[in-house]
């Protein structure tokens, strides 16, 4: 007779959908599958349980003392200083700063501000990565240094700043990067109470997406979607791995997985240049790319001269009329590639293409491979 496993999900802080994707592995290999949600009694369900595996955040004193004295298969959630030698499963932070410098500079944001992580090796490693990738570009980042936590002094040093620069902060538009969904409400929260317009003075990018996060805003919260679901799932597959191998010898070894894209929603439905014609201009082309204009099309809907939108787009923006309407249709179509099974006929269609292999070409161009080979890596990093 196969004995059941029983395995336990330890978070020591909950999140849902990590529940989901490792109930849904649980539920393919037959497990029993238990998840205490109060992470204060941790240590006395760990007291006396009696396990075949464990999925753990693992960050309490107590916890960590149980798993170096318990030999069990073991995948940690976090990036907590331990020794033990086991797998961890974590978010790619590198990629999520690169995610978050390319959404700021393609709205036009040439400094980007942000918290300072504190002594978070998560935080850390997102500020880095922000920092390498907005510095490539020319960019910045600077990170303020009255609080690691969002409370009414970060207001008060950005207003120093504004004013050190010959400005109030009322006037101006900043891109502000907060490592988690949570700090981000409480930013817009800060600037709402402040009179300060949240995107056009302060354009907000969270990480996580948490839909229970941005429902209860007024603002609607950009977000770079981390798959915390697909998150669960490769943590339970590489849990299992160690269940099916028990011979096999567990290794420290961090996994990474990569996050999905940004969902863009309100926060950040900006552009950052204070030429109100390149503006007006670029709202106008992200409401019609898809629809097969020319950067003629713009001038007139603008009612200006080509000449004159092409002088105020090089004076005030990285991008020329022409290559923004090509960028925002390549950005659409590998959207509808890793999100839908539309054919290439009706993705051409819908992003402004009037040929199949235009898109073809240009998407080549851009990523440098074919949309079938994309689509195709985006449905394996969903199903690992």
């Amino acid at each position: 007779m196969i004995k059941r496993k029983h395995i336990m999900l330890l978070l020591e802080w909950y999140d849902y959908r990590i529940h989901r994707g490792v109930a849904q592995v649980a539920r393919e290999a037959g497990w029993q599958l238990n998840c205490p949600k109060d992470p204060v009694t941790n240590d006395g369900y760990l007291k006396d349980w009696k396990g075949d595996g464990c999925i753990a955040l693992l960050q309490c004193r107590e916890t960590l003392q149980y798993f170096r004295t318990h030999k069990i298969p073991l995948v940690d959630l976090g990036l907590g200083e331990h020794n033990l030698p086991i797998p961890r499963v974590v978010t790619d932070n590198r990629e999520i700063g690169r995610l978050a410098a390319e959404h700021f500079r393609d709205h036009g944001y040439r400094e980007v501000f942000a918290l300072g992580p504190g002594n978070i090796r998560m935080y850390q490693e997102r500020l880095d990565a922000l920092r390498e990738f907005m510095e490539e570009d020319g960019g910045s980042v600077t990170v303020l240094q009255s609080s690691e936590n969002m409370q009414p002094g970060v207001i008060r040093e950005m207003e120093q700043i504004a004013k050190k620069r010959g400005n109030r902060l009322e006037e101006l538009s900043l891109g502000f990067f907060a490592y988690q969904d949570n700090m981000a409400a409480e930013l817009i929260s800060l600037c709402l109470r402040n009179e300060l317009r949240v995107p056009e003075n302060m354009a907000v990018l969270g990480v996580d997406n948490d839909d229970l996060v941005n429902a209860g805003l007024t603002v609607g919260l950009s977000s770079i979607e981390t798959d915390q679901e697909g998150l669960g799932r490769l943590a339970a597959n590489t849990l299992r791995g160690l269940l099916e191998q028990p011979a096999r010898k567990a290794e420290a070894t961090v996994i990474r997985h990569a996050p999905a894209e940004v969902v863009v929603r309100r926060s950040t439905d900006c552009y950052a240049v204070r030429n109100p014609l390149v503006s007006d201009a670029l709202h106008w082309i992200q409401n019609n790319f898809h629809t097969g204009i020319q950067a003629t099309d713009v001038a007139e809907a603008m009612g200006v001269t080509q000449q004159g939108l092409q002088k105020a787009f090089a004076a005030n923006y990285s991008r020329s009329p022409g290559q923004e309407i090509r960028y925002q249709r390549i950005q659409s179509v590998a959207h509808l590639l890793s999100c839908t099974t539309a054919t290439l006929e009706d993705i051409a269609e819908n992003c402004g293409y009037y040929s199949v292999d235009t898109l073809i070409n240009s998407f080549k161009t851009e990523y440098g491979t074919t949309p079938g080979k994309y689509r195709k890596m985006k449905q394996q990093e969903r199903d690992r």
